[in-house]
């Protein structure tokens, strides 16, 4: 067929084309006219269906039939496609009603879908029972099949790159110009071998057109990235009619510079790589100088030695300038905290956050308040200001809450306070003592600290007590303090730990704590400050950087320093704000806590009293107790009608026993006792300075500095180590003892060589304590 097209040309070959076809249309025509058939019955007929038909592939034809009803009545009659040539039927009303002497056509189409000869039948039911026979011939050509579609491809690149695109056009034209055609295009590129295509294709794709006379399509596709380089080609394939015609071209496929691959990698990537890291680097750079000129806040900050949250650790705030929560092993309190700044910097706050946080793990606080400030505590907050504040630190307002506690007044520094009457938890009581005399503090602070070594408290990790003197500064002598105060504060911070019991100083300076209070304190928060022996001792200890960060530091926020956490170094947090009202109570309200704790005092010596005489007094004591509570909440009303109704009760006891309601005395310690705790605080002191020279002497001599624990307190001996691992918990200890150090046996072997090999051994806290208990109770002959 392609060189009969050469020969005669495409117009020549047209022209065959269409006499053939317009021979073939007359021929089937007739041939339809000489198969038409009727049936005719007194009841009625039906003319124009013929019992054979012919139709061409991808075509269909229409026939009608005509029936005429000769009945008086009118007739339903359902035409139905039966046996294999019935799916090529279709009939557009199968269904149809003829009137009497009416006559009526129904349309049916026979479809060419499919080659073959098909016989069947077109069944009438109803008013009419007829069977139609119906012989359906479907072909590619009614003569001689040849070739009528012609295809090419034009305008395509010989040369192609990996990743671009592969553009061409293809035109089809339809030599028969007759209805269109069906037509599945078929498009594949094959690998080309020396001029002939392969039958592997590397790519295929398929679709569906309807060409009439011709058609041009513009086709791109994207040369894939796994394709090799090399010749190709592209063929296209044409199928219709049960006919086939195919095109192809040739191109070449070639791999760019930037497409070349280096260990597997294109080139192209590994500079694009290079230069995107060198980019970032220096963004980075930009960036990170941008940030570190713009903070406020500049420490050497390690967050995986922070505390993290856990059953005895709590949320303090944020990390300053993050919003990375900030929390703090509440168990560290028992070592002691000091706290420091400037009125407005924000220390009584950051105290008062981490009270809140003790109170919420069940400790005890009880407070020496000299200017009632932490009345608040027993009211929840309502200022707006703070609750503001409460969305910065994922804080709802519903949280905001009162504690349970109390508020006493202390007129006299020699009163003597039953320490275990106030260690309830989560319960704060509230001391006020700002009618003392400046040089009383120093009484009351002995006379406290005497109270809690005389209430025989039981041993705890744990903290189990708070003890908050809030400007404790007023014990230093340029403040109008003796000082002698501070030596009962040293002889605390020694002993109190052991029983679950925290000092917490609360001061407008650090520097003048000096000594055995400082070195026992492990805990040191100093907020924004102006006072310039505080800001020289920064600086010199951390350097100018913490220095000015301190300077910028906003209320709130503030440096924190503790042994165990960040290596030792501070860092900045911003306290979260205060559940509580910040707020001192009024004086009113502070008259009637005073004018009721006193009467249920005093009716509280009574009953015992009573008690002491043989009386069943439960029920009095269940009436003050409920008195009691309800002068913690503020309730004083209902307080009232509790005293008032228990008051006359209590007395008519008395009388009836023909007895005089007794007084009761406001016990005192004598001035002699705080004599003796002073002279102990003063030997204690001595005893503490002497080991520091004897620890000094000893470095001068052999070089051995004293041994610093990770809980921050500094020992001096044997017995010291070991009321240090008392309250040290296991993880504190692994740090100090891991596979390339044991900071114990390196301090020890420089005092007892023999010991420090022994405590080389240990590999647990009960293990080194098993140890140091044995050597320090061996008999003096014993010991080396």
């Amino acid at each position: 067929m392609s060189q009969f097209l050469s020969i005669m040309g495409r117009s020549s070959f047209k022209k065959i084309i269409l006499m053939f076809a317009l021979f073939a249309m007359l021929t089937l025509f007739f041939s339809a006219l000489a198969s038409s058939s009727s049936i005719e019955t007194p009841a009625y007929t039906i003319k124009g269906f013929s019992s054979s038909e012919s139709v061409r592939i991808g075509n269909f034809i229409e026939r009608s039939i005509k029936i005429n009803n000769l009945r008086p009545n009118s007739v339903s009659v359902t035409l139905s496609p039966e046996g294999p040539a019935g799916k090529y039927i279709k009939i557009k009303n199968p269904t149809i009603v003829i009137e009497p002497g009416q006559e009526k056509e129904i349309n049916i189409s026979y479809l060419g879908d499919e080659l073959g000869n098909f016989n069947g039948s077109i069944a009438l039911t109803g008013g009419i029972i007829e069977l139609i026979p119906v012989n359906l011939t479907v072909s590619a050509f009614v003569g001689t099949p040849v070739e009528s579609i012609l295809m090419e491809i034009n305008s395509y690149p010989n040369d192609v790159y990996l990743g671009q695109e592969f553009g061409y056009e293809l035109d089809i034209q339809n030599l028969l110009l007759e209805k269109k055609y069906n037509l599945t295009l078929t498009y594949s590129i094959v690998k080309s071998f020396e001029g002939s295509a392969s039958n592997d294709s590397i790519f295929s794709e398929q679709e569906q057109i309807f060409l009439n006379t011709s058609l041009s399509l513009i086709k791109k596709f994207a040369i894939p990235e796994f394709v090799a380089p090399g010749d190709y080609a592209l063929l296209v394939k044409a199928d219709y009619l049960g006919l086939s015609t195919t095109s192809s071209a040739a191109f070449s496929v070639h791999e760019q510079l930037f497409e070349y691959k280096i260990l597997g990698i294109p080139l192209k990537w590994l500079l694009s790589s290079i230069v995107l890291l060198i980019l970032l680097m220096i963004a980075y750079l930009i960036y990170k100088k941008k940030k570190e000129k713009s903070k406020r806040y500049v420490s050497k900050l390690r967050y995986n030695l922070l505390p993290k949250l856990g059953p005895r650790t709590v949320c303090i705030g944020k990390l300053a300038e993050s919003n990375q929560k900030a929390y703090f092993d509440i168990d560290q309190l028992t070592s002691h905290t000091l706290i420091a700044g400037s009125t407005g910097g924000g220390k009584t706050v950051s105290a008062e956050v981490l009270v809140e946080e003790s109170l919420l793990k069940g400790a005890a606080v009880i407070v020496f308040d000299p200017t009632a400030q932490w009345t608040g505590f027993l009211r929840k907050c309502a200022e707006k200001k703070m609750l503001a504040l409460y969305a910065n630190f994922g804080m709802k307002p519903e949280e905001a809450r009162a504690f349970n506690g109390n508020v006493h007044e202390i007129m006299n520094a020699r009163e003597v306070i039953d320490i275990k009457k106030f260690v309830k938890p989560g319960e704060i009581n509230s001391f006020a003592i700002n009618r003392l005399d400046p040089k009383d503090i120093d009484i009351l602070v002995a006379n406290t600290m005497k109270q809690v070594f005389d209430a025989n408290l039981p041993e705890s990790k744990e903290l189990k007590l708070l003890i908050i003197f809030d400007e404790v500064h007023r014990l230093l002598p340029k403040f109008g303090g003796s000082g002698e105060g501070f030596l009962q504060i040293e002889r605390a911070c020694r002993e109190f730990r052991k029983w679950g019991v925290g000092l917490f100083l609360i001061s407008q300076v650090l520097t003048d704590f000096v000594g055995e209070t400082k070195a026992n304190i492990n805990t040191e928060i100093q907020m924004r400050t102006r006072d310039q022996g505080d800001l020289d001792r920064i600086k010199n200890k951390y350097g100018s950087y913490m220095l000015q960060s301190l300077l910028k530091a906003s209320t709130g926020t503030g440096m924190l320093q503790n042994s165990a956490y960040n290596n030792g170094d501070p860092y900045f947090v911003s306290f979260r704000p205060l559940l509580h009202e910040h707020a001192r109570l009024t004086d009113e309200e502070l008259e009637n806590y005073n004018k009721h704790n006193a009467m249920i005092d005093d009716l509280d010596f009574q009953v015992e009293e009573l008690k002491n005489l043989g009386l069943d007094v439960f029920d009095m004591q269940l009436e003050l107790k409920m008195a009691l509570e309800k002068v913690k909440s503020g309730n004083f009303n209902m307080a009232k009608i509790y005293l008032e109704g228990l008051t006359p009760r209590v007395h008519g006891e008395f009388k009836n026993r023909g007895k005089p309601v007794p007084v009761r005395q406001i016990k005192l310690i004598a001035e002699e006792e705080l004599k003796k705790e002073y002279e102990k605080a003063k030997r204690d002191r001595e005893k503490a300075e002497k080991g520091e020279s004897e620890v000094k002497e000893k470095k001068e001599e052999k070089e051995i500095p004293p041994l610093r624990l990770k809980t921050g307190i500094v020992v001096l001996s044997i017995s010291e180590l070991l009321d240090g691992l008392s309250t040290m918990n296991e993880a504190t200890f692994q740090q100090h003892i891991t596979p390339q150090k044991n900071e114990f046996a390196d301090w020890i072997v420089n005092v007892d060589a023999a010991l420090g090999d022994k405590v080389k051994n240990a590999k647990t806290k009960a293990e080194l304590v098993a140890i140091l208990t044995e050597a320090k109770n061996k008999p003096p002959k014993e010991k080396k």
